[in-house]
């Protein structure tokens, strides 16, 4: 009898470390399937008004790296097959103000007259497919213009706006 609890106690716990092994596996792989998913997508910024305007400060030492990814950002929504990413290109406008920014920044102001509905608008978003496809160089290109992207907005940042016409003069 002695033996016979004894083997069914074994076949409990058996079950009981497979039951929670499953749990386990259940619980990590779902973590890791949403940790996954996350990193496959891009950051967005779209707009939902009528124009959008975009205040980029920019510390100093980063001001022409910051204009050589802003030109290849338009570059590659204007040279792409993907009539949406033409016609965010065609109502894009990008200026350099004068006067310094905030904490001695370089302030840039990206106009967008007329807001293309639903175009995802984020630098690394519009880079990242348009230049990945060719050659594995158009990767680390990629990588690079992100890079010199983010360093140049340390100390400054970025302010998206939503704009709606209220009057016409």
């Amino acid at each position: 009898m002695r033996r016979m609890l004894s083997q069914r106690n074994g076949r409990v716990w058996t079950g009981a470390a497979i039951v929670a092994a499953l749990a386990v596996g259940v619980v990590l792989g779902s973590s890791f399937a949403s940790r996954s998913e996350a990193a496959a997508q891009l950051p967005s910024l779209t707009f939902s008004g009528q124009a959008g305007l975009v205040m980029n400060y920019v510390n100093a030492a980063g001001a022409a790296d910051f204009e050589r990814v802003m030109q290849a950002y338009r570059a590659s929504l204007a040279g792409s097959d993907d009539a949406q990413h033409q016609r965010m290109a065609a109502g894009m406008r990008m200026y350099r103000a004068a006067e310094p920014g905030p904490n001695n920044t370089v302030a840039y102001c990206l106009f967008l007259d007329t807001v293309e509905a639903g175009g995802n608008y984020e630098v690394i978003a519009v880079l990242a497919p348009l230049l990945a496809p060719g050659p594995p160089s158009n990767g680390d290109e990629v990588r690079e213009l992100y890079a010199s992207f983010n360093t140049a907005l340390q100390g400054g940042g970025r302010l998206p706006m939503n704009l709606t016409l209220v009057s016409g003069f």
